[in-house]
């Protein structure tokens, strides 16, 4: 019997007019290791027009996601299109390193990017940045946190906001001082909502916030109907999801699409 052939899980919002010049759009991408997403946006409207999520199932190493990014990009005709820019997002563990202290990297072994100020330095498997900078020609790797560093501090109201963003299996926590220098930007891995909410707790009380009167604005994965979002409004008093930016657009068909989800992915910005 033959093996049963493995599919990926796949959803889109959006479409492309077969009229527009792919030169006028900008492709964001993000590969993890159980999933490939990406948003299409037109440049010249700085409308998002186009989201795709893949699902990878299946995934045990690096040689196999990488060869269902391959075959991931053989059947996708949106993919292959010739975009005028290509960002491509990388979701992995980091530690911020002041620019003074720069010269301690290791630039042989890490990625990095400067961000306001800040050095974000990860690292992630030379086979993958491989096979994206080959199917990708002239794409640009980008922290996805890099997108916090940038846009957050624009939604900062004098140190009254904590920055959640929730991924599955992990959490950012970001938070701003009154003069909008950044006080924490820390990942916690996480398997339940009650994780999530100690390590919530717990930096709230590192950071003497007053729970009160401070604004819990949450970005990523989570809904309203989630246990997540119960907990949050169980200790915090007033809880929001984010809203995209100013001069972020999206097209009619993403009329129900959450602003709050995968905002580091579509706002993600050299």
């Amino acid at each position: 019997m033959a093996p049963a052939q493995i599919k990926n899980s796949y959803n889109s919002i959006g479409e492309i007019d077969t009229d527009t010049h792919p030169s006028t759009l900008e492709l964001k991408l993000c590969v993890t290791n159980t999933s490939l997403r990406y948003f299409v946006l037109s440049a010249s409207h700085q409308q998002v027009i186009f989201f795709g999520d893949y699902t990878m199932h299946h995934i045990s190493n690096t040689n196999e996601l990488v060869q269902r990014i391959e075959k991931i990009y053989e059947k996708d005709e949106v993919l292959q299109l010739a975009f005028g820019k290509v960002l491509i997002g990388i979701d992995e563990k980091y530690s911020l390193v002041p620019a003074e202290f720069s010269f301690m990297i290791n630039r042989n072994e890490q990625l990095s990017q400067d961000c306001n100020g800040t050095e974000i330095v990860y690292e992630y498997p030379g086979q993958l940045v491989s096979v994206l900078q080959r199917l990708f020609a002239g794409a640009q790797l980008l922290h996805l946190n890099s997108t916090y560093l940038k846009l957050l501090p624009l939604y900062d109201d004098g140190a009254r906001e904590l920055f959640v963003n929730i991924s599955k299996g992990h959490l950012d926590i970001i938070r701003f001082d009154a003069e909008q220098k950044l006080q924490l930007m820390n990942r916690y891995e996480y398997q339940t909502a009650t994780d999530f909410i100690y390590f919530l707790l717990l930096c709230s009380d590192e950071l003497k916030i007053d729970r009160e009167n401070t604004k819990l604005v949450l970005l990523g994965e989570v809904s309203m109907q989630s246990k997540i979002y119960e907990l949050c409004h169980r200790y915090f008093k007033n809880v929001s999801f984010i809203t995209a930016p100013e001069g972020v657009q999206f097209s009619k068909l993403f009329a129900e699409f959450p602003r709050h989800l995968h905002f580091n992915l579509y706002n993600l910005s050299i």
